[in-house]
């Protein structure tokens, strides 16, 4: 492309169209990898948990790109931020879903910890049956 002063071809790794990076994977990449990663060390994920905890990481990265746009354009008053307070709101929900399933809220910690110390239904069908029997 010629340069007459006002055309210059776009470099490599150019992002000077990236608004909020929402929508570029280029640009969540890395911090979508570092939450990953977090995740994976906990002490419940397994390798298998890997796309879960990737999923997890990439709704997060995007939920900081639409923070940091809303927090450099503002709220209202300009275009697209009423689409990007949807997109956020959508995006929590999705978050509160994965992070649920991950095991990674207090709640879904609190549950599987109750379910681990309780026993299994088979110990508990044994014990009624003993009880039963027993005459109880």
């Amino acid at each position: 492309m010629s340069n007459n002063g006002n055309l210059v071809a776009a470099h490599p790794g150019n992002a000077n169209a990236v608004r909020h990076g929402l929508h570029s994977p280029r640009v969540l990449a890395p911090r979508a990898a570092e939450i990953a990663e977090g995740l994976m060390d906990l002490p419940h994920a397994l390798p298998l948990d890997r796309p879960a905890a990737e999923e997890i990481g990439l709704v997060i990265a995007r939920i900081e790109a639409v923070d940091r746009d809303l927090d450099e354009r503002g709220h209202f008053g300009r275009t697209g931020a009423r689409s990007l307070l949807d997109h956020r709101a959508r995006l929590s929900r999705e978050l509160r879903n994965w992070l649920r399933e991950f095991g990674a809220t207090p709640k879904a910690r609190y549950d599987f910890a109750a379910r681990m110390a309780s026993g299994s239904v088979g110990e508990e069908i044994a014990k009624r049956l003993a009880a039963i029997e027993a005459g109880e």
